[in-house]
């Protein structure tokens, strides 16, 4: 019994004895844990993720290659828009000397129509003026016909009377 104590003992001891029970256990764990269907879905996740970064890549390149496109075109592009930018402009400037015309041309007919209408004023007001003076002229005139003359007097009303006469109502 000795030596089976001994060859037990020198099995216990021994690292291959050791390493081949580890195996077994872990092999009993792997089994009982499921380690290998683990695996699989891992490997089916990263495949996934795989397939799903290449379709990324693509709608990427896809994109990247639609902004060369742009990029491609883009002097052309601002060449168009400085072409239009410039046609804009120039019928914007043209426009605003047109108005600017008309405005002149309208502001130089009100300036004349003022003038005009201060002339027309002007001319009014002289004539009611100088009619007043001729009529305070006048009167004064007579005035001194008639203390000039005292008979005239009387000859003017006589002569007024007949007139009322002759006005029938």
């Amino acid at each position: 019994m000795e030596k089976f104590s001994e060859i037990l003992h020198y099995i216990l001891h021994s690292n291959v004895i050791n390493f081949i029970i580890m195996i077994c256990i872990l092999a009993a764990i792997i089994k009982k844990i499921n380690l290998g269907k683990n695996f699989e879905k891992t490997i089916e996740n990263v495949a996934a993720e795989i397939k799903k970064s290449d379709e990324e890549k693509e709608k990427s390149k896809k994109i990247l290659d639609e902004a060369q496109e742009i990029l491609d075109n883009l002097p052309q592009d601002i060449e168009t828009i400085e072409k239009s930018s410039a046609e804009k402009t120039k019928a914007f400037k043209d426009s605003i000397e047109e108005n600017t015309q008309k405005a002149i041309f309208n502001i130089d007919q009100n300036i004349k129509k003022s003038l005009a209408i201060e002339e027309k004023k002007i001319s009014n007001l002289m004539t009611e003026k100088t009619s007043k003076a001729s009529i305070e002229l006048a009167k004064a005139h007579i005035q001194n016909l008639l203390n000039a003359n005292p008979e005239l007097h009387n000859k003017y009303i006589l002569e007024s009377l007949d007139e009322l006469d002759k006005v029938k109502l």
